[in-house]
């Protein structure tokens, strides 16, 4: 007997502030929306060769202790008096020696309360991969989780997955970093998968009790070509349940997962000391008040210098707005496609700063068997459909793992480029992807036939000087090595150059403040992640 669930399709990773995640996801009368940042906590990094004794004096002001260390990239989590966290941050910023001091941000990852499922379909069987049209799609006809009637997709909106696994299904060598709130690794789908299960939150378990990990680590590796359940884009990678997001507002009522970005950052950091290759990290939130923050682009940095593709979900606004982790240079940002290759309805966008697009509406994939009565075990399994551009991402990110198996021995750079470089301009109706992110819709097929690696991108060196202008704060910046007509400057990961800014090797950022403060800037061949080194400008 098939034991796939079939609920109303759910919008993974709604990438929303608090107040709008109570309303977009059905919480509850009597629960509490979660707050934009934990009370009590902050990250806080000094400047290197700071003397001990002035850190520890620094935090005795604050009425701060030290819960992590953060020794990677020179920061720390501290504790401090509940409901003081903005004023201490002022204290700390007001400190010449210290980096920066911001919240430890929450983002939320949405599970909406089940309704009443649809009857399920007829004549399925136990082998779901005639569902996936993101890997096949023949305008085969459909399972519609919305209506429980059939639909027909588009001929080639799809990856032209069995095209790749033609030529490629992956290696058990390349370990796939799954960033989220736990994984199933027992399930039918994932068994044999999980070379790891970590834990780096306040949860008091590893596996996955909100349904969204699981999901998104079968998209990407699933047991594949065994005649049930479904097919990952890598069949051979393995994975690591790394656990960043916990349940909100509990365990036994796991409504939402909540990610902490101190849980963030230490599970990148994790990912990249440990041997794996490949993150995806599906969830994320905006830039406003404070993110994005600068401890998780600090450890973004560490990961991609340590060699591993990083992929995010770029959110579920339709706007242009930037989300983060995903529009972070480093990190390939991925918008979501439907069975017809359009644009997600959900899906933020941007040419400017989302990379590629990859299939993320009404996908089906593994699910915690507990949702469908079963044991962990079970021999058939728990499915699920659901929706966001955390169901794209990892389809990029088993994508990056085939790259990376195809090719022995290329960078990061390199299997980035693949990607990006192979993706359709053009949609099967003739859409033009370009409109909303900067390279097209992935094509597996593509990225593992190229030729030749793409060439190692332009070493660029930057230097910066900071001075005042009648009270008033500017820095003079100079570079070489970029390859480009136009360059993006970006400060404290922000780009703040206009468009068209040439690349002429110098460039003076008015920053008209007054007093002390700390930028820290980098020059990047424009629209793209290839930069150079850090220059900071201390005040």
């Amino acid at each position: 007997m098939r034991h796939a669930v079939f609920l109303a399709p759910i919008v993974g990773a709604c990438l929303m502030s608090g107040a709008s995640l109570a309303q977009a996801g059905g919480l509850p009368q009597g629960v509490a929306a979660p707050p934009r940042f934990a009370p009590d906590q902050v990250l806080v990094a000094f400047r290197p060769g700071t003397p001990g004794a002035e850190i520890a004096q620094t935090h005795a002001a604050v009425g701060a202790q030290i819960l992590k260390r953060f020794d990677r990239i020179g920061a720390q989590l501290l504790t401090v008096p509940s409901g003081s966290v903005e004023a201490a941050i002022a204290l700390y910023q007001h400190n010449p020696n210290v980096r920066y001091a911001e919240p430890n941000f929450y983002r939320t990852l949405i599970l909406p309360t089940e309704g009443k499922d649809p009857p399920p379909p007829v004549g399925l069987g136990i082998d779901y991969f005639g569902q996936q049209w993101g890997l096949n799609n023949t305008a085969q006809p459909l399972y519609d989780p919305d209506t429980g009637g059939t639909v027909a997709g588009t001929l080639n909106a799809d990856i032209d997955a069995p095209q790749a696994w033609d030529i490629s299904q992956g290696s058990d060598t390349i370990h796939i970093a799954i960033l989220d709130a736990g994984v199933e690794c027992t399930h039918v789908d994932l068994v044999g998968k999980c070379v790891e299960m970590q834990n780096f939150t306040i949860s008091s378990t590893t596996t996955d009790l909100v349904g969204h990990g699981t999901h998104v680590a079968a998209i990407a590796a699933a047991n594949s070509n065994n005649g049930k359940g479904t097919a990952g884009v890598s069949w051979n990678s393995k994975i690591g349940a790394l656990k960043v997001c916990h349940e909100y507002p509990s365990e036994s009522f796991p409504l939402l997962g909540m990610c902490e970005v101190a849980d963030s950052v230490a599970g990148i950091l994790y990912a990249a000391d440990h041997g794996y290759r490949v993150i995806n990290m599906s969830y994320g939130s905006d830039p406003d008040p404070y993110s994005p923050s600068q401890a998780e682009a600090d450890a973004v940095k560490y990961a991609w210098s340590k060699g591993l593709v990083l992929v995010a979900a770029a959110g579920n606004d339709y706007a242009p707005t930037r989300i983060y982790p995903a529009a972070f240079p480093e990190v390939i940002s991925v918008a979501a496609t439907d069975r017809h290759d359009n644009l997600a309805y959900f899906s933020s966008f941007g040419s400017t700063w989302v990379s590629v697009a990859a299939p993320g509406h009404n996908i089906l994939s593994a699910y915690p068997n507990a949702a469908c009565g079963l044991a962990p075990d079970d021999p058939e399994g728990c499915y699920q459909w659901l929706s966001g551009t955390s169901m794209a991402s990892p389809h990029v990110a088993g994508l990056a793992a085939l790259v990376l198996a195809r090719y022995p021995g290329i960078t990061n750079t390199q299997a980035r480029s693949y990607i990006e470089t192979s993706a359709n301009a053009q949609g099967a109706l003739g859409q033009n992807f370009r409109a909303w992110v900067k390279y097209g819709r992935v094509n597996a097929a593509r990225a593992l036939t190229a030729d030749n690696p793409p060439p190692p991108p332009a070493t660029i060196t930057l230097t910066a000087s900071g001075y005042k202008v009648k009270g008033l704060q500017k820095a003079d910046l100079k570079w070489s090595g970029a390859t480009s007509t136009y360059v993006d400057i970006r400060r404290n990961s922000v780009v703040i150059s206009s468009p068209g800014e040439p690349n002429d090797g110098a460039y003076t950022d008015a920053i008209n403040k007054n007093g002390s403060g700390s930028y820290t800037y980098k020059v990047c061949e424009a629209g793209t992640s290839n930069c150079s080194n850090d220059a900071v400008v201390v005040f």
